[in-house]
């Protein structure tokens, strides 16, 4: 059901919010200090040999600037940076960065692209001209292959839900509603419940987790859901049940999903497995029976699991995990799925303070770094998930 190497075992520190407040002042402080205002951050030695300055949402500044902002403004953290001056320079980097991408670099994607590097500047400092890159980019994304949130068109409706939340003009709402029929259509019947093929790498595949797959498909219709005609939430509120019944993978522990239709591996992660399932699918403004119960076996089964070796990030590592434990909390109203959170929290704290002690300072990236553990953490005292970029941008 999942890899133990790639699992840590939990230990037994109960949890305290005082020191979940704590490692979040340590994460701002250590992010502050190695701030450069011409290269931004440092990379770390395991984001996949990522070079120095890096401009994304997912990877990069534009996700810490990001992260720092929103802390500062939930009241998680004091401190902040100036970054107004440097926003102009962040979104050029991001287009020299794409450029060398290849067919990607065409692409206005919310977590690499400048489509998600103009709306972190939007949301510091709104401007016509900053909506009307967004709104560019969302609109060359109405015709993208990719169905996928990383790279497609659903990263350009939660952009659409995010601007109208920041400009309130209805014109986002009109170009969400064209994606969403777009998607809706091309979501197929299969032996394997209603799944889309995504058109990913150079390969044609059916994946089901929130990042490149169904779940991440699902995220904007069910936060969008507002926007959508009757017939269509009556198309997800069939559609979700069956296909996440028709791929799970059951064990006495609990159940999980492939990354892919035709997977073989069992990964227990944010990106692909149980954890995003849940954290996804515990959101849904519909309920069945089958749906609760599977929504249950995935939490057990991501509880079963433990921490992840490969950190405390959120993309694949505790943090990430954790949240299917807040949403489900959110959902039942049970108070061990908050526990759980809270203890997957002390863990992720440990973690993390070993890694920065260990190479001498922190990791700088909202999705694979510290703050979006931060992020966590704020969480965990509050008992209000919302993951980043994702629920709330």
């Amino acid at each position: 059901m999942f890899d133990p190497a790639r699992h840590v075992h939990l230990p037994s520190k109960p949890w305290n919010a005082g020191e979940a407040r704590t490692a979040i002042a340590e994460i701002v402080s250590d992010t502050i200090a190695h701030f450069d205002q011409h290269s931004f951050w440092p990379a770390h030695p395991q984001d996949d040999g990522l070079a120095d300055g890096n401009s994304s949402v997912y990877f990069g500044a534009a996700g810490v600037i990001w992260a720092l902002d929103y802390l500062k403004r939930v009241g998680a953290s004091e401190r902040s940076i100036d970054v107004e001056p440097l926003l102009p320079g962040l979104l050029e980097r991001t287009r020299t960065e794409m450029s060398a991408m290849g067919e990607y670099g065409l692409h206005g994607s919310l977590l690499f692209g400048d489509l998600g590097t103009a709306l972190v500047a939007m949301r510091i400092a709104p401007s016509a001209s900053l909506a009307e890159i967004v709104h560019r980019r969302a609109v060359g994304n109405a015709e993208l292959a990719v169905r996928e949130l990383m790279w497609g068109t659903p990263g350009s409706m939660l952009s659409c839900i995010a601007m109208a939340e920041i400009t309130a003009e209805d014109r986002w709402r009109r170009l969400f509603s064209t994606q969403a029929a777009r998607l809706l259509d091309e979501l197929t019947e299969t032996e394997h419940g209603p799944l889309w093929t995504q058109d990913l790498y150079g390969q044609r595949r059916q994946y089901l987790g929130p990042v490149h797959g169904y779940a991440g498909n699902m995220i904007p219709l069910m936060r969008g859901w507002e926007w959508l005609a009757e017939s269509q939430r009556a198309r997800v509120a069939d559609a979700v049940p069956r296909t996440l019944a028709a791929n799970a993978v059951h064990s006495e522990m609990g159940c999980t999903w492939r990354p892919a239709v035709d997977g073989r591996n069992l990964l227990c992660q944010h990106c692909h497995g149980a954890p995003g399932m849940v954290t996804t699918f515990a959101d849904a403004p519909f309920a069945s029976d089958e749906l609760e119960r599977l929504l249950i076996a995935g939490g057990e089964l991501t509880w079963a699991a433990g921490p992840l070796t490969k950190g405390s990030n959120l993309c694949h590592g505790t943090g990430g995990n954790g949240y299917a434990f807040l949403k489900l909390y959110r959902r039942t109203r049970d108070p061990i799925w908050l526990e759980r959170a809270r203890t997957f929290a002390m863990a992720a704290i440990s973690q993390c303070r070993s890694k920065r002690n260990e190479i001498g300072r922190g990791r700088y990236s909202l999705w694979t770094g510290d703050v979006g553990l931060a992020i966590y953490l704020w969480n965990c005292v509050t008992g209000q998930p919302a993951f980043p970029t994702v629920d709330v941008f």
